[in-house]
This record gives structure tokens, sequence and C-alpha cells, in this order.
């Protein structure tokens, strides 16, 4: 029997529990003991801070951070007592390489946490058998062994073994979509043990998470008509991510009604619609009944050249989009103003006023026969293919050349994905020693301003590109990952995310890079090339190449577009014209002529 592995953990300060969450949908849960065995951290390594939040650079292999709940201090979570145990040896032998154990211990140890670092290193050395003055690197590997042992006994990793208790629960996610997109609302009636209970779909199409233990759950989706049907079974002993989504789909899956809706007019309503990535002008005009000369003019077209992502007016201009384009210099200004609470928001959007999403656009779909008859397509205007990708074409275009240090200024897109960070962030009362609430001068309560996001995207320390991918994809009404600024996210959050074998117009491909990771989007192709489009890529939000399969490179989307992807891994990425896409984008494609001109003598054989 194979052990779970673990891809994410959670600690609950108040009940004390480490939460581990495996790869096959199972949550481990870990009370009792101490705080260095419930989070498999015999040292209790730290994590760097950085304004308030936890910032690694150097520890790998954690799945999570557990705050006590009574100090600044994030531990580092591992998945098994082993991977700790390596992380303890690493970090001793990178950080005090060359230190004495002496000096090691009065940083590892040091009296300003109120340890008694004497006492300390005294029954260090006599567990491990090392003296204080032997150097950390001057040591063979079973004695730093024996020092690792030694740590571990001190930070009290085996004490109170007889309070240990380790449960497993079943955990299951159910995702309501139409293929496409989430689904808000939906009611599915689950039964267990004679026992009915309804829950419903959040605004992402998410049920609450479904904890079920030795007794199987019969799952029924509550139809239009109030009507029962039952879509699957949950296992007994058996937690799914991905639920039974695909399966769900086949009721949820909504299409407009043959019958139109309002009394056909001799003039037609204009209205958005996202260009799709087969798409073509002569294409757009015959769905939609106009003609392609009508479309360019109301569009300011100079050419026929089009790209998906790229919003058109069918029937006149675009109707303005309030609410989704980045802050006006008066709001920027209000932005970089220092807060009442005291917490400068200068250098990123902590402040008000913050862009919303787009409102959802009730426009009648366009109708064959001047509005007799079906509508000509299944879908809205607003067309279901990668939705996101609307989101992220707008952002290039409105930044299109700024370096990172002034988009964070406008656009900081750590703070605008969590509802707390896109309200303003969480304010707390700042309490002394004594538990009572500190004071200004003028005898006002003291308080700072939490935020989940990092503060900034410029510098080293603010890696943005995974921000700008979960913001694109909270705009389009889907999840985000978890860790907003963790490229790694998509692969830990299994029940939000999918992998696919292809890569697809807006598929998210993760790749490895100096540094760490990195997190883009599949936009199209040419002469055997990638074109991605992604943030934080040479510190702008930019288009570039990329080879078509490089080692480590995974493709995800969202679980509820996976029936739509997987139909469009049957088809080709869509080929771009690279010289009308710098025409049109500018400084937004960091596509050299020296890559065009390696392109060309690609494309030369099949010339």
């Amino acid at each position: 029997m194979t052990s779970p592995k673990f891809v994410k953990a959670i600690y609950h300060a108040k009940a004390q529990v480490a939460e581990f969450i495996a790869d096959d949908g199972k949550h481990y849960v870990r009370s009792g003991g101490t705080l260095p065995w419930r989070i498999n951290n015999c040292g209790d390594l730290m994590s760097p801070m950085v304004d308030g939040t936890p910032t690694p650079k150097k520890t790998k292999n954690y799945i999570g951070f557990a705050n006590p709940g009574n100090s600044s201090r994030h531990f580092f979570i591992f998945p098994d007592y082993e991977t700790g145990r390596t992380e303890l040896k690493a970090s001793l032998q990178r950080k005090h390489g060359t230190k004495t154990l002496r000096q090691t211990i009065e940083v590892f140890a040091p009296k300003s946490d109120g340890n008694d670092t004497d006492e300390y290193l005294a029954k260090l050395c006599k567990l491990s058998g090392v003296s204080d003055d032997t150097r950390i690197n001057e040591l063979n590997e079973k004695q730093l062994d024996s020092l690792v042992d030694g740590i571990a006994t001190l930070e009290g990793y085996n004490n109170k073994k007889d309070t240990r208790q380790e449960l497993v629960v079943n955990v299951s996610h159910i995702h309501a979509t139409d293929g496409a997109r989430p689904l808000a609302n939906e009611e599915l009636v689950l039964t267990m043990d004679g026992k009915q209970t309804t829950v419903k779909s959040n605004a992402i199409g998410q049920f609450p998470a479904i904890v079920h233990g030795g007794t199987a759950i019969q799952v029924q989706h509550k139809t239009i008509d109030g009507q029962l049907k039952k879509v699957g079974e949950l296992p007994a002993g058996q937690g799914q991510n991905l639920g039974l989504w695909t399966k769900v789909s086949e009721f949820f899956g909504k299409t407009a009604p043959d019958k139109p809706t309002e009394t056909p007019t001799s003039k037609r309503q204009p209205f958005s619609y996202t260009i799709q990535p087969a798409d073509s002008l002569s294409k757009i005009a015959a769905k939609f009944k106009t003609d392609v000369d009508a479309l360019k003019r109301d569009n300011q077209l100079r050419s026929n050249n089009i790209f998906p992502g790229h919003v058109l007016g069918i029937y006149g201009p675009p109707p303005s989009q309030s609410g989704t384009a980045p802050p006006k210099k008066a709001a920027l200004v209000a932005a970089l103003t220092t807060s009442k609470t005291g917490a400068s928001a200068a250098g990123s959007v902590g402040a008000k006023p913050k862009p919303n999403p787009a409102p959802a656009q009730k426009t009648t779909p366009a109708r064959s026969n001047e509005g007799q008859g079906a509508p000509l397509a299944l879908i809205t205007p607003e067309e279901g293919v990668a939705p996101w990708m609307k989101i992220a074409v707008r952002e290039a275009l409105a930044y299109a050349g700024q370096d990172e240090s002034v988009i964070t200024r406008t656009h900081n897109y750590h703070r605008l994905i969590t509802d707390r960070d896109r309200a303003g962030g969480e304010v707390l009362v700042l309490k002394g020693k004594d538990g009572k609430p500190l004071k200004n001068k003028d005898g006002s309560v003291r308080t700072k301003t939490k935020f989940d996001g990092l503060p900034s995207l410029d510098g080293p320390n603010y890696p943005w590109c995974a921000a700008f991918v979960n913001y694109c994809l909270k705009e389009a009404g889907y999840a985000a990952a978890r860790r907003i600024a963790s490229s790694y996210s998509y692969s830990e959050d299994k029940d939000l995310f999918v992998s696919i074998k292809k890569p697809i117009y807006g598929a998210l491909r993760f790749s490895h890079r100096d540094g760490g990771g990195h997190v883009c989007f599949v936009y199209g192709q040419v002469g055997g090339k990638l074109i991605v489009l992604g943030g934080n890529q040479t510190d702008q939000l930019c288009f570039q190449l990329r080879n078509m399969s490089e080692k480590g490179s995974v493709f995800y989307v969202p679980i509820p577009y996976f029936e739509f992807a997987k139909k469009a891994q049957q088809e080709d990425i869509p080929t771009i014209d690279i010289e009308a896409l710098r025409k049109s984008y500018k400084s937004a494609v960091m596509i050299t002529d020296k890559e065009i001109k390696a392109l060309d003598i690609a494309l030369k054989p099949e010339l």
C-alpha cells in the first residue's frame, strides 16, 4: 500500500489542528502532540516575512505555513517527517556552514526569543556528541544526523506522544458547469443514511466540500422544473477532487430558447463580441448578419487582421464597459495617498477606488431571418472560449511596454484577487503586551491594514506571473488558485484545476525557469513555437515566444472548462500572423527581429 502524497496543508490555529490534503482527495487531520509533530517540522523552521507575508527564498518542498496565532511567525509545513528533516539539514549547511555550533545556536535559538541559549547549547552537545567549537561544514554525515536528532528532541518533536491523533477524512468537490463556464446557484440534493441535504453552488460554480466516510452518498440534481435527477454517487471511503461535474454538466447545460424574447425592430442594438481563436471578419459578419465593411468602420480597423481576445463592436462601436479598464489618473492619486489607519498604499493598489468585475451584459443573441427562428449560435455574444483571455488581452493593451514599477502603481494584481483585498484589506486593532489597544497621540486607536496579497509587483521579492493569471481568471468568473502568488499552486489545487495533454488557446502554461516556476497563457502558435501572454515576463506584461514542448512544462485549465478543453485539444492552436500582431499590439509584443528571422527559416520548408 503506497503512502498518500500530500500536496497542500492548512493549519487551524484556534483548534491547533494541521489539515493535510492528499492528491487522492483525502484529508488527513493531525491534532494533539506538539506543533513540530503536527506540521512535520522537527527544527521549527520559519519562513522569512515580507510585509507580513511568508516569502520563502531557499527552503523547498513545503506544502503550507502554520501561524500558531500568538505571534507573526509562520512555520513551514512539510508533507512528512523525512522531508522536514532533510530541509533542516540543508538549512544548517546553507545558512551556518562556516559557523561553529555555538555561533549557529546563538542564531537558531537566540536569547531575544526567550531562549536560554547556553542551556540549549549544552543539552545539544550532550545529545549529539558534537563540541560547541565544531564548524557545521566539518561535520560528517553521522555527526550531522546526530545534531538533527538532538534539535528535534529539544524542539519537542517527540513530546506528548500519548496525545497524538490522526484522522482520515474523505472529501469530494463538485463543480456546476455547462462544460465551459461555472454555473452559480445550481442545487444538488445529497442523500446519506436516509437523510437529505440540499447544497447550492456559489458564484464560481463550487459546491461546499462534501465530507463523507463509510457510507456512499447519492447525488441528485434539482432541475429547473423542480424535478430530481440522479447524476451519480460518491463512493464510500473515496474522496474525489473532480467530483461529478462531467455528469452534472449534462443537466446543467443551458441553451437559448428558440422563441425570440423580444419583438424584432428595424434597428439592431450594438453589443460587444470577443474574438475567438478560429474567427475572421468574414465569419463574424456572417454569424451576425452584417458585413465586413461595417465591422471595420465601426471598430476603426485599417486591415482585416483581428486577434483572439480582442473585443469588437457588432452593429456599432463597442459599448463602453465601465469597471473593466485600469483606474484613471484621478484614481491613481487616491491610491497613492496614505490611509487614515496610517498604512501607506504607495506603490500598490490597496486603497479605493478599485476596478470591479465587468457586469454581465444581457444582450439578446443574434437570430436568423432578422429575429425569426433559432439563434445563430447557442452561446451568447460573449462567447465561451477561454473568457479570461479577453481580460488578459485588455491588460496587455493597457500596459504595453510598461515596466512592472509603473504597472504596480495602478494595478497591483496581488491586491486585486481576494475579496478582502479588493474591499481595502482587513483593518486590525494594534494591541500592547497587556492585550489593550494601543493609542495614537490624539487618543484614537492605532490600527493597521492587513492584505492577503503582496504589496507590489516591483522587484525580485514580488513575483507576479501567477497573480496576473489569477486576476484574469477571477475577473472572468472562475476560481483563482489558493496561493495567489505561486505558480506551483495550479498543480496543488486539484479541486480547482486539471492538467491537459496538449496546449490549447487560453490554457495555463506552467514551466520551470531560473529562480522557480512561471505561469502564463497560451495565445497562439507560429513556426513551431508557442506564443504566450503573461505577466512578469522580463518585468513586463507581454507576448513572447516559447518552445512548443519544454521539459517540465504542464498545461492546466479550470475544472469547469475541462469539457470544452477536451474538444479543443482535437483542433490546432490558432496560427498568428506575427508581423500583424506586432503592428497591432506594438510594444506589448516582445518578440525580436532575430526570433522572427529564425521562424522564417523554420517556415521555409512548408512554403
